[in-house]
């Protein structure tokens, strides 16, 4: 019987097999795929991204809605070179930039410790655990925020009546409202960050564990240099999506603080819409929006570059 290999090949089946060689291999077959999540992401992010930094090259002072301005003019990086000489700018992004780096420690800490524990007790505990978690992270932002106000009101907050203080206004102080806020923060943040870190626990292999621990290492070397390697791109990608969730709270400073935060607990965010809404300063609170956009990308490049070397790694 001849062979297979030794058959003579179809000059059809060869140009079929060239062509679908060459759309698997590339071509315009991939880009038109993409190409209507490409536009979508361009119309929705991409158009006023695009609107916010035109916005702060223009002057916008002073302009209400009621005036019949329908422009602003043109001036330049004076917006930019105004806030980055203002001792104001510094101070509120430097109090921005040490908030965030406190709850995304304080959250990714916790939550770390929270998934190893659920490693490690029985399944129904997990299961209560998880239900937990999952009733906590289904919160709406605006009410835990309002019910975390209640439990810290300086009158009748059950905080202060637990610990005898009544009556303590915990805002009084911007370090000990700032600890509100950051118990507030990362009490939402804890149940994804668990959930999530758990799940990348539960992909290392049970047999590359116990091989440690024959081998005499003890339970932190076991961590270290078996299960860290496998979890980092989870831990990555959740250390990077708090920073930006962090980076830009809002809700929780601006309901707390009814409205009217002081400017002792301004970060970038709120000072942006200050600017914006309240004295309808387009141009700064755009200039304030794209520099807080810049920081954003600045932070996170590391994290992306780790995640791209061990995607090319694998």
């Amino acid at each position: 019987m001849t062979s297979l290999e030794n058959a003579p090949e179809l000059p059809g089946r060869a140009r079929r097999g060239r062509g679908s060689s060459k759309i698997r291999s590339g071509g315009v077959a991939p880009y038109l795929l993409i190409s209507p999540a490409v536009l979508l992401v361009i119309g929705v992010l991409g158009v006023p991204v695009v609107e916010l930094v035109v916005l702060s090259f223009q002057s916008w002072a002073k302009l209400n809605p009621f005036s019949n301005a329908t422009s602003g003019s043109w001036t330049g990086f004076k917006n930019y070179t105004t806030q980055l000489t203002s001792g104001q700018f510094w101070t509120i992004t430097l109090r921005t930039i040490l908030l965030t780096a406190i709850m995304v420690a304080v959250s990714m800490l916790i939550g770390l410790l929270l998934a190893l524990l659920m490693q490690r007790i029985s399944a129904w505990a997990r299961n209560i655990m998880t239900f937990g978690l999952i009733l906590v992270w289904s919160i709406p932002t605006l009410v835990s925020t309002i019910v975390f106000g209640w439990m810290f009101n300086a009158d009748f907050g059950v905080v202060n009546i637990l610990l005898g203080m009544l009556p303590h206004d915990w805002f009084n102080s911007s370090v000990s409202g700032f600890g509100v806020i950051v118990g507030l923060v990362v009490w939402g943040a804890v149940p994804m960050i668990t959930l999530m870190i758990y799940a990348g626990l539960t992909q290392v292999p049970k047999e590359l564990t116990e091989a440690a621990r024959v081998d005499g290492a003890s339970t932190w070397q076991t961590f270290r240099n078996v299960v860290e390697p496998i979890i980092r791109p989870v831990v990555l990608i959740m250390t990077s999506l708090s920073v930006f969730w962090d980076f830009q709270v809002f809700t929780q400073i601006w309901v707390m603080l009814n409205n009217q935060p002081h400017e002792q607990f301004w970060t970038l965010g709120i000072w942006s819409y200050f600017e914006g809404i309240a004295n309808y300063d387009y141009g700064t609170a755009s200039t304030l929006a794209t520099i807080t956009m810049l920081i954003l990308l600045v932070v996170t490049i590391p994290y992306l570059r780790q995640l791209i070397r061990i995607g090319d790694a694998k």
